[in-house]
């Protein structure tokens, strides 16, 4: 009696829900028909099945129906061949089985024989019950277990396939099998078989030639004899089993296979990287693809598209999503959207080139999720692609809220030459994502799935490995079920190690969902540290990103294409502001001194009070994050003025004079390029093609939809850079900014006279207001601890154009430093002057309590005096006094309801950034 133990160990591709079905059937046939009476016997038979099964895994032919299968219809030869005499034969009698019977003429044989209503019930031929028996018989009736005594293999081969179809698989099974079962059966040699004692070898091949006539003819067979220009003899097994020969026969004539595209980069190094360590959960000897099978996860089939970093991750996302324990996901999900992160996300984000790394696919799920196929389609549907339509890319609200159901939890790179390590991860996860060079040899895969190695490399695929045995890693590939087994091969060890590149192992993440929108800025916070799914539904609509030169950047969490930007103001905007007394429109442009992920958790904070207020935000964030470039430079300034590693006390007099040695030794060290660079990309935004330029033209085009449309402007210290030519591409446009109000402005007094003025003169920006520290505040403040003054002094005194020389020549005017704010002009141009910090009481138009240049922008006092002079400007809210927080309420509320929202802020990584400075200092004293 074999076990399940050797049947596992055989057929390694045989699922365990499959094994436990077949084995009882299996175990009865071999005592019927006397197949368990030695081990050769025993060994044939199994590997005989086992590769006319797939290893267990196909007891029907798939039914399509293909060219090849329509062959089985009355009334060609091939359907007088299987006996098939009605309409509908070929579907009715199709290969079911272990032996794949076929055609009515074997159903009805064997039917008779083994006393099963097989014409009236050819279903039963799949079951394993019945079809076991059917190979039993037609094993004894054919004489094969003198065969098998004899040794002679290849001639089982030949009596049960009409030819050596499959042959080298064949024998490896049976080789398999021999060495599994020697010892828990008697040898041939040592106990012949009763029919050998009786006959001899000679009476035993005088009884098969007399038994021809009992021939199992199948379609398959026949077509496969048939295509001469076939040379490859094990298609045609393989093609039956999914879904008939002729895709053996398109298999040979490659100009009928899509032009594949092999684009996959490989990814870059980053020490950021997490790495998987192997745990110490058992490893298996293998991997059964049979128990990957039963959990359907589909094949795909990418076509001419070169986007195979989605589609092998969606795969991955499949399995994950069907083997999920609780609450499991049927649910297809989109290729598309993975592969468009992927680029998003990749080492070069918004180039125009097709193709992506595996790491930046990996970063886009974990960051947004992945959608369902029906909502981000692959491909146009054939009627729509007839007419020339193009797949509608790009994330809106609908497909990011369903991603939100499919998020990625951990996910660690894998070293892909450390085998070791990747036969642990399959064991532990089920299903690798992975890249290499594919070569030619992958073109030429057979129905057996086994990639011959070739030097001729084609270019870079990702796929999935799904299984692994002793030959090497399975794959599951996304070129459809026509190609391999199935769609399935086998990439040797030896084709692994020289040809792979990448491999990432995953785990699902948890669906959370938000209902308050103070969670959008606390799950942003950097102390949250979790990922851009949770908030992006809510905060896409309320961001630019902007990138070098000014241009929109595409890649990133929250990167913005003109499709996504316009579909802010043509969809988002209008439904946000349906039913307000009047549409307002915030423009936020951040500082200089924070990064992306920062200036992103300021605008979710700002959101929930400014939407109750009815006003929308829509921020820029843009290419800055200036601090740690700031810095970096100060610390090196330092080190070239004491190369003793100590500062003597006895120059404690010179301290005061420090910040005079670093300008100059900081502009040299990059200060300037930096700052100039930073300013010319935001600049550069309002250039021709720019991201300001298109908010300009998508504003003025949303005012003759929404007339009674309000603008406002608010920016933080280099902000107010970039807004100042926006304020003049809108008055051009016919687009007046109601109210404009700037914190620390980094901007240069001449850009102030440049584009503010103006603009404030023709009454095309009706309100401005500055808030700015005094100059004892600014001279009190610091910039890394290092340089002791503001940010401002040092861009004034060191960074731009002409820089400062003690009792020569001052720095450049800036518009937020108090020493170079002209009153007289501010007073005539009506511009309202805020300096702080200052004791204004809470719920005061002028409050602030910011002490640094970096505290206006999460000052509460500040930012809730601001938002109350966007509320008056458009004359639409009340002001109430609370004693922690400021609250705005709307006067358009329902039924006389009040809603309030207090302004809270959570730690922004500047903020920590700081806290860990002085603690690095105290710590450095003691």
């Amino acid at each position: 009696m074999l076990t399940d133990l050797q049947l596992a160990q055989i057929m390694r591709h045989a699922s365990q829900r499959r094994r436990a079905e077949c084995l009882g059937p299996l175990n009865a046939a071999m005592q019927a028909h006397q197949i368990d009476a030695n081990v050769q016997r025993a060994a044939a038979f199994v590997a005989q099945l086992g590769h006319e099964s797939g290893e267990l895994q196909f007891l029907e032919e798939l039914w399509g129906p293909t060219a090849a299968q329509k062959r089985y219809e009355p009334p060609g030869e091939l359907a007088r061949k299987l006996g098939n005499t009605q309409p509908g034969d070929g579907l009715r009698f199709k290969g079911r089985g272990p032996i794949q019977i076929t055609g009515r003429g074997n159903y009805t044989r064997y039917g008779e024989l083994l006393k099963l209503d097989l014409v009236g019930h050819p279903e039963q031929a799949a079951d394993p019950a019945a079809g076991f028996r059917i190979a039993g018989l037609f094993w004894e009736r054919n004489g094969l277990n003198a065969l098998a005594d004899a040794g002679r293999f290849d001639d089982i081969t030949g009596r049960i396939n009409g030819g050596q179809n499959g042959a080298e698989d064949r024998r490896r099974l049976y080789a398999l099998a021999l060495e599994v079962l020697r010892g828990s059966l008697p040898d041939a040699a040592a106990a012949p078989a009763p029919a050998m004692r009786r006959a001899g070898k000679a009476g035993a091949r005088r009884a098969v030639l007399a038994m021809a006539a009992e021939a199992l003819p199948r379609g398959w067979e026949a077509i496969a004899q048939a295509e001469a220009a076939t040379p490859v003899d094990q298609k045609a097994s393989g093609a039956r089993r999914r879904g008939g020969a002729d895709t053996s026969a398109r298999k040979g004539d490659a100009s009928t296979a899509p032009a594949r595209q092999f684009d996959a980069r490989p990814d870059t190094l980053d020490f950021r990287d997490q790495m998987y360590t192997p745990t110490l959960i058992e490893v298996p000897t293998h991997v059964s693809l049979g128990d990957y099978l039963e959990c359907k996860v589909p094949i795909l089939d990418q076509g001419s598209e070169g986007a195979c970093t989605g589609y092998g991750l969606a795969t991955v996302a499949h399995y994950l999503l069907l083997r999920r324990r609780v609450v499991p996901d049927a649910t297809p999900v989109s290729p598309r959207m993975m592969y468009d992160l992927a680029r998003r996300y990749d080492e070069w984000p918004g180039e125009d080139y097709s193709g992506s790394s595996a790491r930046g696919a990996m970063k886009g799920w974990h960051k947004h999720g992945v959608c369902a196929e029906s909502l981000y389609p692959s491909r146009a549907g054939k009627k729509a692609a007839r007419q020339g339509a193009t797949i509608d890319g790009g994330l809106n609200d609908e497909r990011v809220t369903d991603a939100l159901r499919r998020p990625l939890g951990a996910y660690f790179r894998v070293n892909h030459k450390d085998l070791v390590a990747m036969h642990s991860a399959i064991a532990e996860v089920g299903a690798l994502y992975a890249t290499c060079s594919v070569h030619d040899g992958w073109s030429r895969t057979g129905a057996d799935g086994v990639i011959a190695q070739s030097s001729a490399i084609l270019g870079g695929h990702a796929f999935a490995i799904v299984a692994y045995d002793e030959r090497g890693f399975w794959i599951q590939n996304s070129w459809g079920s026509d190609w391999g087994r199935g769609g399935f091969g086998l990439l040797s060890y030896d084709d692994w190690l020289e040809n792979g590149t990448d491999v990432w192992v995953a785990r699902l993440g948890a669906p959370v969902m938000l209902r308050r929108a103070e969670s959008t800025a606390a799950v942003h916070a950097t102390t949250a540290a979790q990922s851009a799914s949770y908030s992006y539904a809510d905060l896409r609509p309320h961001i630019v990103s902007v990138g070098n030169n000014g241009v929109l950047k595409a890649g990133g969490d929250y990167g913005s294409t003109p499709e996504e930007l316009r579909r802010i103001f043509e969809e988002d905007i209008p439904r946000a502001t349906e039913g307000w007394a009047a549409p307002r429109i915030l423009l936020y442009a951040h500082g200089g001194l924070v990064s992306e992920q920062a200036a992103v958790q300021r605008l979710a904070e700002y959101r929930p009070p400014l939407l109750e207020g009815e006003v929308y935000p829509l921020g820029f964030i843009w290419r800055s994050d200036y601090w740690t470039t700031i810095t970096n430079i100060l610390r090196d300034a330092v080190s070239r003025r004491k190369p003793e590693g100590i500062l003597d006390a006895s120059k404690d007099f010179m301290l005061d004079r420090l910040d005079d040695a670093l300008e100059p030794l900081a502009r040299v060290l990059t200060g300037k390029s930096s700052w100039s660079e930073m300013k010319q990309n935001a600049l550069a935004a309002s250039d021709k093609g720019g991201a300001a330029e298109l908010v300009a033209d998508l504003l003025q085009a949303l005012r003759k939809r929404l007339p009674a449309l309000e603008v406002h402007m608010v920016g933080h210290s280099a902000g107010s850079i970039l807004l100042a030519p926006l304020v003049s591409l809108l008055g051009a446009r016919g687009v007046p900014v109601k109210s404009c109000t700037l914190w620390a402005p980094a901007c240069r007094v001449e850009l102030f006279e440049q584009h503010y003025v103006p603009a404030l003169k023709e009454k095309k920006l009706e309100k401005m207001t500055i808030f700015a520290l005094t100059d004892k505040a600014e001279r009190d403040d610091q910039c890394g601890h290092i340089y002791n003054k503001s940010l401002l002094y040092l861009v004034s005194d060191a960074f731009e154009d002409l820089a400062r020389i003690p009792l020569f020549r001052d720095g450049r005017p800036i518009l937020g430093m108090e020493r170079f704010i002209d009153r007289d002009l501010m007073r005539k141009l009506g511009v309202d002057l805020v300096m702080a910090p200052n004791t204004e009481p809470d719920d005061s138009l002028s409050a602030s309590s910011a002490s640094h240049h970096g505290d206006f922008d999460d000052d509460q006092r500040t930012v809730m005096a601001t938002f109350r002079r966007i509320a008056q400007a458009g004359g639409k809210t009340a002001v109430s006094r609370g004693a922690a927080a400021t609250r705005v309420r709307t006067r358009s509320a329902k039924d006389g309801e009040q809603p309030k929202r207090a302004l809270t802020f959570n730690r922004s990584a500047s903020s920590m950034r700081d806290q860990r400075q002085l603690i690095d200092l105290r710590t450095k004293a003691r």
